[in-house]
């Protein structure tokens, strides 16, 4: 009887993965090898990449004896090489900006990139109109999930009744009833999700609002998720940002979104980042108000977030006459980023923030948000108003705990 094989043993590390990108499945410009010295390592202890425009860079013999090389420099005991074309050579937020397919690789846009099988949308199991009763009528996120997710497949016929509801929200912000508010933040995140343009100047009117009206139509969003929205809906035009941003009618934490959105704008690589430092040397210099706002930072943290090291003393020059809180963001931030390799915090300012690419994932706060406030209730946890509210800058967010240190949200403390 034949004996039944092994199972073949662990992986030997240092191990060595090589994988190959090009324009389509068929030619190879890329070729890129990384050591990981242990298992479940997320980040490469060495990396190299080598580029061919003219031959298939997995038969390039000059490449494969510098491979050879690299693996053996760093003592690599295993290799794992598919031989395969894995993607695009391009890098998303570099070459081409975060949520986007690549221009110039059209042949990997709704490919699976292992298979080479088309990515086909979900069929939708609702109609348009059904999709808009339930986003409206449904106060629980988890229950609308078909709705969501039919609304990809009729999109072309729901952005108009979409921005027709957010439009309906803005003319009353402070008395929408409850299916009135619920479409209309399911909309905002819509439209995010499918990066559409022509929703950006009703994202402006929204966060441009005075005094808590914002916060009346589209509640924790403002703060929560008011940047990536306003990012993700940009049209090209920067001036409704710079307005926002200096508009001392607006609600702050509007303003502070727009500030926000300028950096998220350079960090997905939408805008050149050099476009963004000139806004921002603007704002620091000339655009903003020279006194304590949330504005002010809101440009701290989005120097920071994108490493505009540059404007850092113009920041510093900013502490020292108290415009920027440092509960907030601590000056000594700006030290740490300095000392920090350079694109680390960048890369980390795309992590916490990307695109908003799916709407079930990025509602899902809102019930964590509601057993809180339960939890809360059943306790008797109370917090009294305070005479002069503390505002949080929207690193914080209205749900998350409070920075003067009492273990209450913010929204239940300084914030009430």
């Amino acid at each position: 009887m034949k004996r039944p094989s092994r199972a073949r043993s662990r992986a030997q590390y240092p191990l060595a993965t090589i994988a190959a990108y090009g324009p389509d499945n068929t030619l190879a410009t890329k070729l890129v090898a990384a050591v990981l010295e242990r298992p479940g390592q997320r980040e490469a202890f060495a990396m190299q990449t080598w580029t061919s425009e003219t031959t298939d860079a997995r038969h390039d013999p000059t490449i494969a004896a510098d491979v050879v090389r690299f693996i053996g420099e760093h003592g690599v005991r295993e290799t794992v090489n598919s031989g395969r074309i894995i993607g695009c050579p391009h890098e998303e937020g570099i070459d081409y900006p975060m949520g986007r397919t690549c221009p110039r690789c059209p042949f990997w846009a709704d490919i699976d990139r292992f298979t080479y099988e088309p990515i086909s949308a979900p069929v939708p199991t609702l109609t348009p109109a059904e999709i808009l009763a339930d986003l409206s009528a449904d106060e629980d996120p988890e229950s609308p999930f078909d709705a969501l997710e039919s609304a990809d497949g009729h999109r072309a016929l729901l952005v108009d009744p979409l921005l027709r509801a957010i439009d309906v929200g803005l003319a009353h912000p402070s008395t929408a009833s409850s299916d009135e508010t619920n479409l209309f933040t399911y909309a905002l995140y819509l439209v995010a999700k499918w990066r559409e343009p022509r929703a950006y100047p009703y994202v402006v009117r929204w966060l441009s609002l005075p005094g808590e009206a914002p916060f009346d139509i589209g509640g924790d969003i403002v703060t929560q998720d008011g940047a990536r929205i306003l990012a993700a809906v940009f049209d090209g035009d920067l001036e409704p940002l710079k307005t926002l941003a200096v508009d001392r009618r607006a609600n702050e934490y509007g303003r502070d979104a727009a500030v926000t959105a300028l950096a998220l704008l350079a960090a997905w690589a939408e805008v050149p980042r050099e476009t963004i430092r000139t806004v921002f040397q603007w704002l620091a210099q000339e655009g903003l108000e020279r006194e304590p706002s949330q504005a002010w930072v809101a440009l701290a943290c989005g120097c920071a977030d994108i490493e505009l090291l540059e404007l850092f003393p113009e920041l510093r020059r900013a502490y020292a006459e108290g415009l920027i809180d440092p509960q907030f963001m601590h000056p000594s931030a700006l030290d740490e980023v300095e000392a920090a390799p350079r694109g680390t915090r960048l890369e980390a300012t795309k992590d916490r923030w990307p695109p908003i690419d799916d709407v079930a994932e990025a509602t899902a706060w809102w019930s964590r948000d509601e057993d809180e406030e339960a939890d809360a209730g059943e306790t008797g946890d109370e917090q009294a108003v305070p005479q002069e509210p503390y505002r949080a800058p929207p690193k914080v967010g209205r749900n998350e705990p409070c920075p003067c240190g009492s273990g209450k949200k913010y929204k239940k403390c300084c914030g009430a």
